[in-house]
């Protein structure tokens, strides 16, 4: 799973010692994560409203000029409950607000490295929790995939075919086009449960339900080819998938 972090803090040396922690975090845990820096409620705004695709934001309150951090959490409430709220501040007056926007947990500055990673174990549990959902954009229109929807997914020249769980019991796979590399796909997708079984085809664990000499098998009726050399590591990945859910 990548965790995408979004710090929004005006005062640069914050910024920079914030990042420097939630890295060594990840580094730390074994857990992909990816930092936006952004010093101004503005800026953030701009870029969250074309993708709404942060797992977690880290918020000072107090940003100078324009939008503050409480008046940015209300807006985004207003169309976003999924993105994990942390407030960084030193004006504790506003911590009562934080119940508004269900922040997850406020953090006084200067912020302490042992509270963040205690913070952002609890941030990362409750995103592996969520949905999560691939957006794919073509020339005419944007569309918002549930990721445990995707059963497997197809490479063709410059896209990828995804092939969705049925819509309504009684139908068949559906499917959707995705601008994309099989490649890239695979780095959209959470990789504890999505692998390579082929250099044409990706599969979803959850969905696979034999693995043959030369194909895997899957729900709904889907099969898909295995080659030789990708054989053990799925089948490392599927028994290992399986004992995970039985714990």
């Amino acid at each position: 799973m990548l965790l995408k972090v979004a710090i929004c803090e005006d005062d640069p040396t914050q910024a920079k010692n914030v990042r420097r922690m939630v890295e060594a975090w990840g580094e730390a845990r074994g857990q992909k994560t990816t930092v936006y820096p952004y010093a101004g409620c503005e800026a953030f705004l701009t870029d969250w409203m074309e993708s709404m695709d942060y797992d977690l934001l880290l918020l000072d309150i107090d940003l100078g000029g324009g939008m503050n951090g409480m008046e940015l959490a209300r807006h985004i409430r207003r169309k976003d409950t999924g993105i994990t709220i942390v407030f960084l501040t030193g004006l504790p007056e506003y911590m009562s607000q934080g119940y508004d926007v269900q922040a997850l947990h406020f953090l006084v500055k200067p912020v302490e490295e042992g509270r963040l990673r205690d913070v952002l174990d609890r941030a990362a549990a409750a995103v592996s929790k969520k949905e999560s959902f691939l957006f794919l954009e073509t020339e005419a229109e944007a569309e918002r995939i549930p990721i445990s929807r995707i059963v497997y997914a197809e490479a063709f020249s410059h896209t990828a075919a995804l092939y969705l769980t049925p819509e309504k019991a009684g139908e068949s796979l559906c499917s959707r086009e995705a601008k994309l590399c099989l490649g890239d796909l695979e780095e959209r997708l959470p990789g504890n449960v999505f692998l390579r079984c082929h250099r044409s085809y990706l599969v979803h664990l959850p969905y696979v339900r034999r693995i043959g000499r030369n194909e895997v098998f899957l729900e709904y009726g889907a099969s898909v080819p295995v080659s030789r050399g990708k054989r053990a590591q799925l089948y490392q990945a599927f028994l290992e998938y399986h004992r995970r859910a039985e714990e």
